[in-house]
């Protein structure tokens, strides 16, 4: 107090320097803190496009899988084998590409919404 009453100003180096010293231990931690989130995001995306390839495959190989097992029981049941296996082969192939396409395209307007959102906020 005796320092005010004589016009010194404190000594305020010291504080300074901790101060300092705080906000660059903070913007390192900041940083680090960061990084560590920032990874993880280039792990999703690949994740999330095997999920997107294993519902498009699934799609397909599900549309055949029903297309042939209708065939075969027909078949079975009206004795006229391989026909309808061979006909609802090719029902269920088209059947499946049709869903895979409507799936990707399900998919394209998500993730365009997504980019979109993402751009604005």
């Amino acid at each position: 107090m005796a320092d005010h009453q004589d016009g010194k100003t404190p000594d305020t180096s010291g504080a300074e320097k901790g101060r300092n010293s705080d906000l660059a231990d903070f913007g390192a931690r900041l940083r680090k803190t960061q990084q560590a989130h920032l990874k993880p995001a280039s792990g999703r995306g690949r994740s999330t496009a095997m999920g997107i390839a294993f519902r498009l495959v699934t799609e397909l190989v599900a549309g055949v899988f029903v297309g042939m097992a209708i065939g075969w029981v027909l078949d079975g049941w009206l004795g006229t084998r391989p026909w309808f296996l061979l006909v609802f082969f090719f029902i269920g192939a088209a059947a499946g590409i049709l869903n895979v396409y409507r799936a990707a395209r399900q998919i394209a307007a998500s993730a365009e919404r997504d980019a979109s959102g993402d751009q604005q906020g």
